[in-house]
């Protein structure tokens, strides 16, 4: 009994914690020498695309690129047990913005992932003859959502902070976009 007592002490002091959400701090830009612009934003969006972001607006003039939002992801291809989590049990949209600084012979990429969470209000029961509103005609193959006109006019996505995890994924992938990008044009 003592060992039993022991050993949860030990998850709950340990283990535990590091299941809770870490504090988590913004990456800093990705600096790289040796490649143009064009280069940069050519291998972001390639990417972008690869992750299945749909690119809504590259200007090349202002130095940004910004994609359409794009529904969570499952648990299952999730960056992380938090990022898993909330895609579980929330509907929940990323918007990725990227900017392009260059400067002292290099570029800098600023990534920034918008998470948004979709807010539905309940619906009112006023009696207890309506209860049946609650639920809807969902198959066990296929869900169905049924929503009143006043939760549609009141339905919104609420800002949920940011992913950092995915911005400093989607700088790792550039690069390596870059680098891969540049060994093709060596073989050339």
């Amino acid at each position: 009994m003592k060992k039993l007592i022991l050993v949860s002490l030990l998850f709950i002091a340990v283990i535990a914690p590091g299941c809770a959400q870490k504090q988590q701090v913004a990456p800093e830009p990705r600096c790289l020498s040796g490649v143009d612009k064009e280069n940069a934003m050519s291998a972001a969006e390639k990417t972008l695309v690869r992750m299945n972001f749909v690119i809504d607006k590259l200007d090349p003039n202002l130095d940004v690129m910004t994609t359409k939002p794009l529904a969570g992801a499952q648990f299952w291809d999730s960056a992380g047990g938090y990022n898993s989590a909330l895609a579980s049990i929330h509907s929940i949209q990323r918007t990725v913005e990227l900017g392009f600084t260059s400067g002292q012979g290099q570029i800098c990429i600023t990534p920034k992932v918008k998470i948004e969470r979709l807010s539905i209000p309940e619906r009112q029961i006023d009696s207890a003859g309506r209860g049946y509103i609650l639920f809807t005609d969902s198959k066990d193959t296929m869900q169905s959502l049924s929503l009143s006109e006043e939760q549609e006019q009141k339905m919104d996505w609420i800002d949920f902070g940011r992913d950092y995890q995915l911005e400093k994924i989607i700088l790792d992938r550039i690069e390596k976009q870059i680098q891969k990008d540049a060994k093709k044009g060596r073989k050339r």
